[in-house]
């Protein structure tokens, strides 16, 4: 069969030849069509996901820094219960490094000491809670943040008479930790609790032989001679270091003073044990420091004793439930005290003063 595209030549001359029809050109409609696909993927497996996560955040942020509620939602409220004669007891935690930060931008451990010093700010101006039972397992930590619960503590009690403020020692209740309990009332420690470690540390590296070794040389511009005291990459000042000895002993100072009234002795009698050794619990309450060695499940007696009635009186509750359900939901994400403790060092730009063990 003769091809179509081919004619037989006439009088000798060739016919010219036909050419097959092209096939359509695609157009660019499938490559806007595969785009607008994987965009749609991309919002449904990354983006959604992402704004649900940021808005769950936002909503625990929002319980953490709210009001404290009883454990039960649908409990009788503190008024209700006071109405009763009972007597609602606060109960909070601080656990970890005292730094004074948020963890996140969007979610704060109820445990962390941001989280517990709002806490205790709402309980103060609550005129239905009567105490405060404090749970502590940390070594401390920033001065400042330190201080700013201690004062929470104080202005609980001062707002209204008669409160009660108790602290539960756990693992450690050092330094910060220890500091900031001088406002308790009653002082229970585990038979297992670490205490003490009264003092001030001021961390500090010096680098300056190694730049010298490596070539690197300093170029700080000061406005002083005391302006860049502590910098890492000049020599040891002594003059430096004298100023800086003078802050630390402020502060040293000011933490004996609050040892010797929060637990009625003698500048010179704290002053014997706070070289920032620590203590067994055995030793901290032979030594005036804590005021008993027990548990958790028996403190309601104490608690009762030192409101003088019964313990069927006592109202204690905890922070709303749905903070304790993320509470366990995000447990894995705090950090081994080991690795909190170096963080917390290693991330001074400057030596700054710390209650810490």
């Amino acid at each position: 069969m003769e091809d179509p595209a081919y004619q037989t030549p006439i009088n000798g001359a060739a016919a010219p030849r036909v050419e097959s029809p092209k096939p359509p050109a695609r157009g660019k409609g499938c490559f806007w069509g595969f785009g607008l696909g994987c965009f749609a993927s991309f919002l449904i497996v990354v983006v959604m996901p992402m704004l649900a996560v940021v808005g769950l955040g936002l909503a625990v942020k929002d319980s953490i820094q709210s009001q404290v509620v009883a454990w039960d939602p649908e409990a009788p409220s503190l008024t209700e219960q006071v109405d009763d004669g009972k007597i609602p007891v606060l109960q909070l935690e601080l656990k970890g490094v005292i730094t004074g930060e948020w963890n996140s931008p969007w979610y704060t451990d109820p445990a962390s000491d941001a989280a517990v010093l709002e806490a205790i700010q709402d309980a103060a101006e609550n005129e239905s809670v009567k105490g405060l039972l404090l749970k502590v397992n940390s070594p401390g930590g920033s001065v400042t943040a330190s201080d700013n619960l201690y004062h929470a503590l104080e202005v609980f009690k001062q707002r209204q008479p008669g409160r009660k403020v108790i602290v539960m020692g756990g693992d450690i209740v050092t330094s910060g930790a220890y500091y900031l309990a001088m406002q308790a009332d009653w002082i229970r420690v585990q038979p297992t609790t670490v205490v003490g470690s009264i003092g001030v540390i001021m961390p500090g590296i010096n680098l300056s032989g190694l730049a010298t070794r490596m070539g690197v040389t300093d170029n700080s511009i000061a406005s002083g001679a005391s302006k860049d005291m502590g910098n890492p990459l000049k020599p040891v000042n002594p003059e430096h270091n004298a100023v800086l000895k003078t802050v630390v002993d402020g502060m040293y100072a000011r933490f004996v003073d609050l040892v010797a009234k929060g637990r009625k002795m003698q500048a010179q009698e704290v002053k014997k044990v706070a070289d920032g050794r620590v203590f067994t619990a055995k030793d901290a309450r032979n030594l005036r420091l804590v005021d008993d060695i027990g548990y958790i499940d028996t403190i309601d007696a104490k608690i009762a004793e030192l409101f003088n009635c019964k313990v069927e009186d006592l109202y204690l509750y905890e922070n709303n439930a749905e903070q304790q359900v993320f509470k366990a939901f995000f447990s894995a994400f705090p950090q081994a005290l080991g690795k909190a403790f170096s963080e917390t060092l290693m991330q001074q730009e400057r030596a700054t003063p710390q209650y810490l063990w």
